[in-house]
């Protein structure tokens, strides 16, 4: 049970630091290797006069992770009421039974505590 806690704990551990690392990763990725970034999510690349050097794009992924965040929960589901189960409720008698007290009790000790009894002791070869 122990082990099973720890492992569940490390698991939400885990996508929690993940979820909290997406932004630095991103701008660690950008940072480190500018011009693999600027290859691969570049979007204007032909117009090299912007000196944009893949700032439109890490921006547009910045803004994107932001409102991914904002986004609200639908609880919806949590408004609707379901009724599973519907039925008349009868009234539920029981049964008494008389009780009848007999004293016909009968307790037989066959146990005899001996205080004083000579011990025997087995001879040794």
């Amino acid at each position: 049970m122990q082990l099973k806690s720890l492992g569940i704990t490390c698991l939400f551990l885990a996508i929690t630091v993940a979820s909290s690392l997406k932004i630095a990763g991103t701008l660690g990725y950008y940072a480190l290797f500018t011009e693999d970034f600027i290859e691969r999510y570049c979007e204007n690349k032909e117009r090299p006069e912007l000196q944009c050097d893949g700032k439109c794009a890490l921006s547009k992924m910045l803004a994107q992770k932001k409102q991914e965040e904002r986004e609200p929960i639908n609880l919806d589901w949590l408004k609707t009421e379901t009724i599973l189960f519907l039925e008349n409720v009868s009234s539920v008698g029981f049964e008494t039974f008389p009780i009848v007290r007999t004293n016909k009790f009968r307790h037989i000790n066959l146990y005899r505590f001996r205080y004083i009894q000579h011990i025997v002791i087995p001879p040794w070869k």
